[in-house]
């Protein structure tokens, strides 16, 4: 689904490798780095299906080449943001770039997916608890604690991120209250700064 994020950033304007890459890096979950030797050959497959051009440009005095979506392209990255997330070990990072595109779709097709997000979370939430209640039984062992204590604090982070993500969800769902299915939803959230988190107090 690496494509949906390109073409998703695509639409919003041209860009060069190395602005994609950062795109992409930034989206993956969990964060890592892409390599030249990934982007590049996934930017010339795109250009070979006739989803992309790639251009020689000269920007800021570099040779540089820049990538531009094409009218196919705009249909392949409709019919990506209409495809299911698998519920694998990418679904998280999918999520996240189906969510960046949702901005083109109707509100009845957002709450689709981010439905479809809040129960594959809550299904995480009933697992990392189901997990939980199975390891407090092994706990009235004592000489099981050494084994047992960073595995409960490990699946707590597990479950305290995905209750925050729980409460995204339910934040974007409770914004759209009231709108038609075919309305459009771009409303802008307000981002509170950390810095700005700490002036309040």
């Amino acid at each position: 689904m690496y494509e949906l994020l390109i073409l998703s950033a695509l639409i919003v304007r041209d860009r060069t490798g190395y602005k994609l890459r950062k795109i992409l890096e930034g989206n993956l979950e969990p964060r890592r780095q892409i390599s030249n030797g990934v982007m590049y050959p996934m930017l010339h497959k795109l250009e070979k299906a006739g989803y992309i051009t790639l251009e020689v440009k000269l920007i800021k005095g570099r040779t540089q080449k820049l990538a531009k979506i094409t009218p196919s392209g705009i249909d392949h990255f409709e019919a990506l943001m209409h495809t299911p997330i698998a519920m694998d070990a990418k679904r998280e990072s999918n999520f996240r770039f189906k969510f960046r595109g949702l901005g083109r779709e109707s509100v009845g097709f957002q709450r689709t997916v981010l439905n479809d997000y809040r129960d594959a979370t809550t299904a995480d939430i009933d697992a990392y608890r189901g997990v939980i209640g199975h390891l407090r039984n092994i706990l009235t062992d004592a000489s099981k604690q050494v084994d047992v204590s960073w595995s409960l604090r490990t699946l707590q982070l597990a479950l305290r991120v995905s209750q925050t993500r729980l409460a995204w969800v339910d934040e974007q769902l409770k914004a759209m209250d009231g709108l038609a299915d075919d309305a459009h939803f771009t409303a802008v959230p307000k981002i509170t700064t950390e810095s700005e988190e700490n002036n309040r107090e």
